[in-house]
């Protein structure tokens, strides 16, 4: 995992273009040969990035969601959990956005990844609410809805500069009240949501070098 965690920091700071083994190797602070007891490749390295990555995240926003009283506590706790994890880790934005290009079987892993324990909680919820049931293919579209939106609202709204900032609070009502509209369920009164999550800290994709003073 230490060379996957070093090339997730090269390609948020350079692009997948600029994720050489070099880089890699000197960001996990391991010799160059070492790189090809693990991966056979600079692909092989990128196939199993995104994957890796997202199975970290899953396991996160899995334990934020659990025991959810209704599908709106449900999308709540998992929209918050989602962005706080994307804050706290801001090349994961990057990894994903151009693995489409340079990794695609990975990308699409990923979002498999993601659908599956998603489909599997909000089939749960809408069947505990007496919500009519959708047919897979339907649960499917729905699900892939509710991802694309999440994409572009981290995208449109928190990339800032070369950093991601929190989703605000009225856009994440703002999303809640889609969903509930959507699915046709009661949107419950507002729920607290975590300190994190409202924080206005822009926390940056790469780290950024301090300027020398002038005749220092």
């Amino acid at each position: 995992m230490r060379l996957l965690n070093a090339a997730a920091r090269v390609i948020g700071k350079y692009g997948y273009a600029g994720c050489s083994i070099a880089r890699v190797a000197a960001r996990a602070k391991v010799a160059h040969g070492t790189f090809y007891l693990h991966f056979k490749s600079q692909q092989d390295l990128f196939d199993q990035l995104l994957p890796a990555l997202g199975a970290e995240m899953l396991e996160v926003i899995g334990k934020a969601v659990r025991d959810s009283k209704s599908l709106i506590e449900l999308e709540q706790r998992g929209l918050t959990a989602n962005f706080d994890y994307l804050v706290q880790h801001p090349y994961l934005h990057r990894v994903t956005s151009e693995a489409e290009l340079y990794a695609p079987v990975a990308y699409r892993q990923y979002f498999e990844e993601l659908a599956k324990p998603y489909k599997k909680s909000l089939r749960r919820s809408m069947a505990a609410q007496s919500q009519p049931a959708f047919s897979e293919e339907q649960l499917d579209a729905v699900i892939s809805m509710l991802l694309g939106a999440r994409y572009y609202l981290l995208t449109r709204f928190c990339v800032q500069g070369n950093g991601l900032k929190p989703l605000t609070k009225e856009l994440t009502d703002t999303y809640l009240r889609f969903v509930a509209e959507g699915l046709g369920v009661k949107l419950d009164l507002p729920l607290p949501i975590a300190a994190t999550a409202q924080a206005a800290e822009v926390i940056p994709l790469a780290p950024t070098r301090k300027r020398k003073a002038a005749g220092k």
